[in-house]
């Protein structure tokens, strides 16, 4: 059963395998912000390996010095969605600052299943 934690800048879903962010309109990915997600996804997966997925439902900003800051060695992967082509040149610019498996798609369900990939 996935877990759902509302934060006031975001909704984080926690399943077996991923993780799912949506951030509200409005609302960006700060160095605070980032580092209170980290801690959740620290606290529930623990030692266990997951994969992030962001779903870009609505722009926002973020500070892209979050990659700089803790990152989870068993978070093993990280797929951005949306369907927006600013996203796309965002993620172009986010990439080479991630070390794990990076990619990108237009809907949910396809990051879902990519995730699901790794854990058959």
């Amino acid at each position: 059963m996935p877990k759902e934690i509302q934060l006031p800048y975001c909704n984080l879903v926690f399943k077996q395998t991923h993780a799912i962010l949506v951030m509200h309109q409005g609302s960006a990915i700060t160095i605070k912000t980032a580092a209170e997600i980290t801690d959740l996804l620290a606290s529930h997966y623990q030692e266990r390996n997951f994969i992030f997925i962001t779903h870009r439902k609505y722009p926002h900003d973020i500070d892209l010095d979050v990659y700089k800051g803790r990152i989870l060695k068993n978070m093993i992967g990280f797929a951005i969605v949306s369907r927006n082509p600013e996203e796309i040149k965002r993620a172009m610019k986010e990439q080479p600052l991630w070390n794990e498996a990076f990619t990108f798609f237009n809907e949910l369900d396809e990051a879902e299943n990519w995730a699901l990939s790794f854990f058959d």
